[in-house]
């Protein structure tokens, strides 16, 4: 009995030694089953196919403040109250067009008299011219001599004078008049009224200001070095874009004639760089001048405008997105056995979609999507991106 007891003891130890032992190959087998599937997995990314592209370099300027060359005030002539405005704000003028008309009671009552003062020399004038007349006929009778008739002469003489200062005086007095019109100094538009009806101006302050933005606009804005390169050659042709619904602050008060939008391009060339570009430096001052015929881009600032170059280079280009590194001289691609892998590149000219690359093949497949948590050489199955 005893050995039957002690048998069984055995092989329940021998069964429960085989339990533990399966128990441990069945572990080793998926642990390393895991692994296997891990080292063999592939990670899906999205990519984009390296090649060549038609870029237009183009950059982006984030404020701009859009001015005028021909701009000038309608400056008062005299002191007085403004009596009469005729024109309004926003209305186009011509050159020495009445803008309003100034009120100096002053000077009217001046002209009158000047006015009373002329009759009087002149009738003083007439009197001495007379005289002279007169005392010429008796000196050759020898009923006076000589001497008299001089004297008559001299008073004859001052009262010519005194007729001359009064109608200089009076001529003054009218041209004063004329300039309590005020008139425009250029053709353009009424851009600014400093003052309306009813208010008083003194002599050399501004009343209105006119100018003229039918033909020309500026734009002077401060860049990175990088965005003045990028539109290489500076000499070249370019064209303008921005959007009228982006424009922050307007200069006149009524609506242009007509509207505009991303899509509309205005010609417009670079008149300066400064620094120029052979000097080292991280900004540069640039002088935009644009073209504004047709009359249709407006006075004030605007966000978000674009100046893009009209030729086109063909340049091997991947997504902007793509880049990666602080200085975004970096790509993740995929490699010749599926893995993930980063590679330098070279930068050079850019629009809003894509840069232009150098140490990359055509064909090539960039990553665009974040890689966050992999590492280079873990195996990846990119899907490709659809391009508009």
């Amino acid at each position: 009995m005893k050995k039957t007891v002690f048998s069984l003891g055995v092989a329940t130890l021998g069964l429960v030694a085989l339990f533990i032992l399966y128990g441990i190959y069945i572990n080793r087998t998926s642990d390393s089953h895991i692994e296997t599937m891990l080292r063999t997995r592939a990670v899906r990314l999205s990519g984009h196919e390296v090649r060549y592209r038609d870029i237009h370099p183009e950059i982006s300027i984030d404020y701009a403040v859009l001015r005028t060359a021909g701009q000038a005030d309608a400056i008062a002539q005299v002191d007085g109250t403004i009596e009469e405005m005729y024109v309004t704000q926003g209305q186009e003028v011509e050159p020495g067009q009445k803008l309003c008309k100034i009120r100096n009671d002053g000077i009217e009552l001046e002209l009158a008299r000047a006015e009373t003062g002329i009759a009087k020399a002149n009738v003083a004038y007439r009197h001495a011219k007379g005289a002279v007349e007169k005392y010429s006929w008796l000196v050759s009778r020898d009923s006076i001599s000589k001497g008299e008739l001089e004297n008559a002469r001299t008073q004859m003489q001052a009262a010519k004078a005194e007729l001359d200062a009064s109608r200089i005086v009076k001529q003054q007095l009218e041209q004063q008049q004329r300039l309590q019109v005020v008139t425009s100094p250029l053709a353009g538009t009424v851009l600014v009224m400093y003052r309306q009806a009813g208010n008083f101006v003194s002599k050399g302050s501004p009343v209105l200001m006119v100018t003229d933005f039918r033909k020309k606009m500026f734009l002077t804005t401060q860049l990175d070095d990088a965005k003045v390169k990028n539109l290489a050659p500076l000499d070249g042709e370019f064209t303008f874009h921005m959007d009228l619904f982006n424009m922050t602050e307007k200069a006149l008060d009524t609506a242009i004639t007509a509207a505009f939008d991303e899509n509309t391009a205005f010609d417009v060339r670079i008149r300066s760089v400064s620094p120029p570009v052979e000097m080292q430096a991280p900004k540069r001052t640039v002088l935009f001048e644009i073209d504004n015929e047709k009359g249709i881009m407006e006075f004030g600032i605007y966000m978000h405008v674009l100046v893009r170059r009209k030729a086109a280079s063909r340049v091997l280009a991947v997504p902007l997105y793509a880049l990666v590194g602080r200085e975004k001289t970096g790509v993740y691609v995929r490699d010749e056995n599926s893995r993930l892998a980063l590679r330098k590149v070279e930068t050079g000219v850019f629009d809003a979609g894509f840069m232009e690359v150098k140490g990359l093949r055509e064909g090539d497949i960039v990553i665009t999507s974040s890689v966050e948590g992999l590492d280079v050489g873990d195996r990846i199955d990119v899907f490709m991106e659809e391009e508009d």
